[in-house]
């Protein structure tokens, strides 16, 4: 692109005094110039989550009542969430919808961001919408 302009600046530079061949040429240059100008590749697309499954038997039915009303507010509030989302996820089947998948953190301090100390070291999170001021978290224990 660069060298388009340095080109065309350098052609209007070495045109004649005389303006009307100095517009043909300017015409011509500009008839030579495609239409469609393509950006450059910027490398491979990253398509991999790198993210791990934890198979954990969760019942949809208990779900919302193990929602912590506390621990969703300090989590829309960015002070319990995951330290890294979508590196540890569990799979909620339910019945007639489809699958939902959760974000996954120990209390033990796996993928967990807890700077306030809110959690219990027997205690597993998942959480919905984490990072959002719509954030909810439930609590579980290992079975």
């Amino acid at each position: 692109m660069l060298r388009t302009v340095a080109t065309v600046l350098l052609l209007f530079l070495a045109l004649p005094a005389d303006p009307a061949p100095a517009q043909n040429r300017a015409q011509e240059f500009l008839r030579r110039i495609p239409e469609a100008v393509e950006p450059e590749p910027h490398g491979e697309i990253r398509t991999k989550t790198d993210g791990s499954r934890i198979n954990l038997p969760i019942d949809p039915a208990e779900l919302d009542r193990n929602l912590s009303d506390t621990l969703s507010e300090a989590c829309s509030r960015l002070r319990f969430n995951q330290r890294r989302q979508g590196k540890y996820y569990v799979i909620v089947e339910r019945p007639n919808a489809p699958p939902v998948r959760y974000g996954y953190a120990q209390g033990s301090g796996l993928n967990l961001y807890d700077p306030e100390r809110l959690s219990g070291p027997e205690q597993l999170y998942l959480f919905w919408l984490d990072g959002t001021s719509e954030c909810r978290v439930y609590v579980t224990t290992a079975p």
